[in-house]
């Protein structure tokens, strides 16, 4: 393999880093909008379910 030189490294890092740092950002926006939405569904279920259960 040739050699390869100490800021190419260092570019190839920071790149990494970042490239790194974006996807576990995206990643736990995304989480973060899955739980929300399963927050309001079962928090609706849970409204109809008492509904139920009050007119019986």
């Amino acid at each position: 393999m040739g050699e390869v030189s100490e800021r190419s490294l260092y570019v190839a890092v920071v790149i990494s880093f970042a490239a790194g740092t974006l996807v576990g950002w995206q990643a736990n926006r995304v989480r973060r909008r899955y739980l929300d939405w399963k927050k309001k569904r079962l928090q609706g279920k849970l409204v109809e379910t008492q509904k139920k259960l009050d007119l019986s």
